[in-house]
């Protein structure tokens, strides 16, 4: 070889290295063009001391029992499950409207169609006044062409006859006061939207969206992530993690918990509940303060915020609130709800709640072409209380999806839920108090973003991994970078999953409670006669009638008793150092309720046996809505059986 030859290709080598080298670095920018690391600081509590940079999910060198993470992959077809899970049909299918719909808003312009004649049509503005009370405007005469400056919009026509209106129906729109369109100031803010499906497993979003799940991997190249677990038993300790990164409740310390405090005074329930929100770190607050356009919406008045009876938010969270509209369809409270409305809009005019909401959503995309854009829809009626109900909407949300992909392809997609179904024949078995666990996540990122090789690498390798709801949180707090945010250095607790995740991951070092925790740990089934179960059951129901007796709303409910002709059953896990840990079901009266709970049982050096309680409370296996129609509001309402029942 030449000396001519060898210099040409140390030349070529030496071009190829560079753009190697180019490339990665112009990635690598890319991503901290739009977003600054996060800094560990004292409030972060995933630090040096508890993670390290290793790579293992698995960690046994601990104090603390059953501290380590082995997942179990899930069939979604499970043979124990299968007698219990099946496709439903749409009822809109065959649903027959019972409600001519004469009003539409379209365009920002309300129009009557047919006109009927002699008639009256009005309408009115409904504006958030708080989370539980609406600001009527004055009453307008409808004509054609009437144009609402308001998002929620009621109707009412009378004839000349009549006093009593024959038509009334609700509508929704994303009113925008500064009309003019224009450029998009910077474009490197990239729109967030969060579509959570409350009570939807991984398992069962699998199972029940086939068509919807092709198309947000086929046409948003989305990213499954397998593990996200739960961090509290319902919607509001999970969305409270999701939406203000905090947690509502303590874990005490235990031999399976170091132990980690709430982040509200009190450490009780009220300590969340009876205060306003306005003022903490609410997410929609930092995308606002980065001059983001925010929308939200939840189909259920006493939604994620609200229920059982606490504050939520004192004035609107967003710039577009949609929660009037469920206000006047279901409030609590009969100033605001208007009678039959519910009926009207929903079940007479062949439509689900999420229908509304969806369409709010899509008037909101199309409303601000030259925004970034912040959204959460939050539907809680459609799968919660069904195991199989979601599979009717999969054609529906397959449309959606797939005729949406320009409004959202500039976004970071979230679409997900808050956990899996709390209740049923599924929630039974063992299949189903791990989807229980595990709500579905499927994360897309912007078009332009998905040929960066670090930020996917980093997904699908995260994908991989054990994360919660407050690793979301942080997430989306490094996908905004406002110059004067309200909450300048706000609490962090997870990590963010644009980058790789600090290791070990456990369910304890995450603020996982142990009851909702889906790594794999291995457990024997006693025999029916062991001889933990009765003690154990006795303590639990003991509990149970003390937590009855903590707020006034249960004082009408009955005191409970084990029911000891049912089977107890009792888990064992390992055991190490003289500690046991128990998982215990049992079944009470009156109402045959299951409920299950985690003890512990310390065997000191004289040989003296010590049951202890270790789950907060006891959650409840299956439906149990009529038995406490007394007290639905009420913390412990899954223990209730109404006096008047009996």
């Amino acid at each position: 070889m030449d000396r001519a030859t060898l210099a040409s290709m140390i030349a070529v080598l030496g071009i190829f290295i560079l753009g190697f080298l180019y490339t990665n670095l112009t990635e690598e920018s890319e991503i901290h063009k739009y977003w600054q690391p996060l800094i560990s600081g004292e409030n972060d509590t995933l630090n040096s001391t508890e993670l390290n940079g290793g790579k293992s999910s698995s960690s046994r060198n601990t104090s603390i029992l059953l501290d380590y993470c082995d997942f179990t992959d899930l069939d979604p077809w499970d043979p124990t499950i299968a007698a219990f899970i099946w496709q439903q049909e749409d009822p809109a299918l065959k649903c027959k409207p019972k409600v001519e719909q004469i009003t539409h808003l379209i365009n920002g312009q309300l129009l009557l169609s047919p006109q009927p004649s002699s008639v009256t049509c009005l309408w009115r503005c409904l504006y958030p006044k708080d989370d539980f009370s609406i600001n009527f405007d004055n009453w307008n005469q409808l004509v054609n062409g009437s144009k609402p400056f308001c998002d929620i919009v009621e109707i009412e026509c009378k004839t000349s006859k009549s006093s009593r209106p024959f038509y009334k129906f609700l509508h929704a729109q994303t009113f925008r006061l500064d009309a003019t369109l224009s450029s998009r100031e910077d474009p490197s803010k990239y729109d967030v939207h969060i579509i959570l499906f409350d009570s939807v497993s991984e398992s069962q979003f699998i199972r029940s969206m086939p068509k919807t799940r092709h198309v947000l991997r086929e046409y948003y190249e989305s990213i499954s992530f397998r593990h996200l677990n739960k961090i509290g038993l319902n919607s509001r300790p999970n969305g409270f993690g999701l939406l203000l990164g905090k947690s509502i409740y303590s874990i005490p310390k235990s031999p399976i918990s170091r132990g980690h405090s709430a982040d509200y005074f009190g450490e009780s329930f009220n300590s969340s509940c009876k205060r306003y929100l306005d003022n903490d770190q609410f997410i929609g607050y930092r995308f606002q303060d980065d001059d983001y356009v925010t929308m939200m919406s939840e189909d259920w008045a006493l939604g994620v915020f609200n229920w059982p009876d606490c504050l939520g938010f004192k004035d609107k969270p967003v710039d577009h609130y949609m929660r009037p509209f469920q206000l006047r369809v279901e409030a609590k409270n009969r100033l605001y709800k208007s009678p039959r409305m519910s009926p009207i809009v929903y079940g007479e005019s062949c439509r689900e709640t999420f229908y509304y909401q969806i369409e709010y959503l899509k008037d909101f995309l199309k409303t601000y072409p030259d925004k970034p854009k912040f959204s959460l829809t939050w539907m809680s009626y459609l799968a919660h209380d069904d195991q199989n109900a979601l599979s009717h909407a999969d054609d529906y949300f397959y449309h959606f999806f797939n005729n949406s992909r320009t409004d959202l392809d500039n976004s970071f997609l979230f679409v997900m839920g808050d956990h899996g179904n709390r209740f049923g024949k599924v929630r039974q078995t063992n299949v189903g108090e791990i989807e229980d666990n595990n709500p579905f996540l499927f994360l897309s990122v912007p078009k332009d973003l998905r040929r960066n090789d670090t930020l996917i690498n980093n997904l699908r390798e995260n994908s991989k991994e054990l994360i919660t709801h407050y690793d979301l949180y942080a997430t989306m707090v490094e996908l905004t970078n406002p110059s004067n945010p309200r909450t300048p250095e706000p609490l962090i607790k997870g990590s963010s999953l644009l980058h790789p995740l600090p290791q070990p991951r456990t369910c304890d070092r995450l603020r996982i409670p142990f009851e909702y925790c889906i790594c794999k740990a291995s457990k024997t089934r006693l025999p029916k006669n062991n001889e933990i179960a009765l003690p154990a059951a006795r303590l639990m129901v003991a509990q149970m009638n003390v937590d009855l007796l903590k707020y006034p709303e249960t004082s009408i409910c009955s005191s409970l008793i084990l029911n000891e002709k049912a089977t107890i059953f009792v888990d064992q896990f390992e055991e190490r150092n003289h500690v046991k840990i128990y998982k215990v079901t049992i079944t009470t009266l009156p109402g045959n309720g299951k409920f299950w709970g985690i003890l512990s049982q310390d065997i000191n050096d004289s040989g003296t046996e010590t049951l202890k309680i270790l789950s907060d409370r006891f959650p409840r296996l299956d439906a149990y809505g009529p038995q406490a129609h007394c007290v639905e509001r009420a913390f412990y309402v899954a223990y209730c059986y109404c006096k008047d029942l009996l």
